[in-house]
């Protein structure tokens, strides 16, 4: 065991390095890389030591927390650092001028406390949410469609993703007329696959176009098998990223099922067939859905303005809420770098047939337990 954690340790440390090289470069913060290490302490879960100028990780941290924890911590010892030594203080503790250091590298506010590098600290922080209560009720009530929805039948399960996105679509003014610290997330799907397939670069471009999400392609470390996977990363309001979330993983679930009904029906290169198959199911769908959605956003009912608000109100709240969308994945992504993509060899048929079976994706409502139509719209 030992020596297996040895192998491990090394890894880690190698990896470490890469993601603080990383931190620095994408907030353009000079520091001087300290000494790495891991310890075996089970409470105190990362640590920065000035005099010797060593950042230490545990190995329970690592271990038995989702990467993306230790990368928080990493960040909450890196504040110490950049305290200590570009500040030139050790007396602050997680004062005003910390949590000013860890808000310029992107750390998220519940890892800026004292307790934030603590086992206890880290499960408090994990769970931690900026959701509003009106928009887990939204959630909730996308949730059930959904799990009304979850039939073997590819027609039920698109059409709860679609009421899903139309739900949304219904109650998008009140959303944006929430205060002004409204609540962004970030969720993160990791996708398993060391490369990103054309369709899954599809499916991100469809939620980004279909959702109020901004959708990035990027990677997580597995350190237990010591290999980094590409990841979709989504990033908005807790209820739209819930229903793109659910509508990538249905989507993922449908193409493999209508594959593999209609494999068969496709002569010469089967891998360009299935590519091409794929991306013309998500063509299809990605038409039915922007349909549906601009017909229940016309049939939306607009608000009168107030006698202090000018009749252009809802679209200045909606370039708000996109500001402060985009404000947020700049703090999470500074340095963004667009990815163009490249012209592949197509199977003509199998996309257009993909593309037509796409287009119906489409069929009667899901029913509540009684039998009776439920009521999508409050």
């Amino acid at each position: 065991m030992d020596q297996m954690d040895s192998r491990l340790h090394a890894a880690w440390l190698s990896q470490l390095t890469r993601e603080y090289n990383d931190i620095c470069y994408q907030y353009r913060v000079r520091l001087q890389p300290p000494v790495l290490t891991i310890s075996r302490n089970r409470k105190q879960l990362g640590s920065w030591s000035a005099g010797d100028r060593t950042l230490s990780l545990s190995h329970f941290l690592i271990s038995g927390h989702p990467w993306n924890l230790t990368l928080q911590v990493l960040k909450h010892e890196m504040g110490h650092q950049m305290v200590s030594e570009i500040h030139r203080r050790d007396d602050v503790g997680h004062g005003p001028l910390f949590r000013e250091a860890c808000a310029r590298i992107g750390l998220d506010a519940p890892f800026h406390r004292a307790s934030a590098d603590l086992e206890e600290g880290i499960a408090d922080a994990g769970q931690a949410t900026a959701a509003t209560e009106q928009g887990r009720q939204v959630i909730d009530k996308v949730r059930k469609l959904l799990a009304l929805g979850g039939s073997d039948n590819e027609h039920e399960a698109a059409l709860a993703v679609q009421r899903a996105g139309e739900l949304l679509t219904h109650y998008r003014l009140d959303f944006d007329a929430l205060a002004e610290d409204e609540g962004l997330t970030h969720r993160t799907i990791n996708t398993g696959g060391r490369t990103l397939p054309a369709h899954r670069k599809a499916i991100c471009s469809l939620l980004e176009s279909c959702f109020a999400v901004r959708v990035i392609c990027a990677s997580t470390y597995d350190p237990l098998t010591d290999q980094v996977f590409k990841t979709i990363e989504l990033l908005g309001r807790e209820e739209e990223t819930a229903i793109a979330e659910h509508c990538h993983h249905f989507l993922e679930n449908r193409l493999q099922i209508l594959w593999e009904r209609n494999r068969r029906g496709f002569t010469g290169n089967s891998r360009i067939a299935k590519k091409s198959y794929y991306l013309g199911v998500l063509a299809g769908f990605r038409e039915t859905l922007e349909r549906s959605r601009r017909s229940v956003a016309s049939a939306a009912p607009v608000p009168a303005p107030g006698p202090h608000q000018t009749a252009d109100l809802p679209a200045h709240r909606a370039l708000q809420a996109q500001q402060r969308l985009e404000a947020f994945v700049a703090f999470r992504f500074p340095r963004l770098r667009q990815m163009r993509g490249k012209a592949t060899a197509m199977h003509g048929e199998a996309y257009r047939q993909a593309m037509a079976e796409g287009r119906e994706l489409t069929l009667h409502r899901p029913m509540d337990g009684s039998g009776a139509p439920t009521r999508l719209l409050s």
